[in-house]
């Protein structure tokens, strides 16, 4: 009997694996459909820019049990120039409020082609007024990833960026009506300041 409920748990969680695979790929697909037809409205070609280089994983050192998904949050985007584009507090405001930002995958070093490098998602986002940063709050699927977050052995975060490239006589390039596609963890974010961590 013992043996038979153990084939039927083991069945229930490859069923479990296989469907959020399957969601996430579609979820995935679904907002890649949405961010094309956003920028078709608006009559602009948006550039994305990825904030980070690449990742490399850590074995899980923690001995202790958490609860999955394992809840993170932390820092992403602030005011000024990571790479090319220079980011302005009026646009960090408004991105908080575009709804196509209420929701995004969180993903490994950005790629934003492979639907099983999704490993979960970003469920909220919130400008700081006090600090002047984008803060974000989401879930980690995969027990990996999630360890390595615990152990710290990942701490930085990195989001791919679609906006539309505009100039400011006083700051040059910049980027205006922003759309996040994914936040990726990696190992060294490009925005000083970004984090991710685990919360209760």
């Amino acid at each position: 009997m013992r043996e038979s409920t153990e084939r039927v748990l083991e069945r229930i969680e490859k069923y479990r694996s296989f469907m959020r695979f399957k969601y996430s790929t579609q979820e995935k697909l679904y907002r890649q459909t949405v961010l094309r037809d956003y920028y078709k409205i608006l009559n602009k070609q948006a550039t994305p820019e990825k904030l980070s280089v690449r990742i490399e994983s850590a074995e899980h050192l923690s001995a202790g049990k958490f609860t999955m998904p394992l809840k993170v949050r932390g820092v992403f985007l602030k005011e000024g120039r990571p790479k090319k584009k220079y980011y302005k507090l009026e646009e960090l405001k408004a991105a908080v409020t575009n709804p196509i930002n209420s929701k995004f995958p969180l993903m490994l070093d950005h790629k934003d082609t492979e639907a099983g490098k999704i490993i979960g998602m970003v469920d909220k986002i919130e400008f700081d007024e006090v600090e002047g940063v984008i803060r974000w709050w989401g879930h980690i699927n995969d027990e990996t990833f999630a360890r390595n977050v615990e152990d710290k052995a990942i701490t930085d975060v990195s989001a791919t960026i679609y906006s539309i490239t505009d100039y400011d006589p006083k700051v040059g390039l910049i980027g205006t009506d922003l759309t996040f596609k994914e936040l990726s963890l990696v190992m060294e974010g490009s925005v000083k300041g970004n984090f991710i961590e685990s919360y209760k």
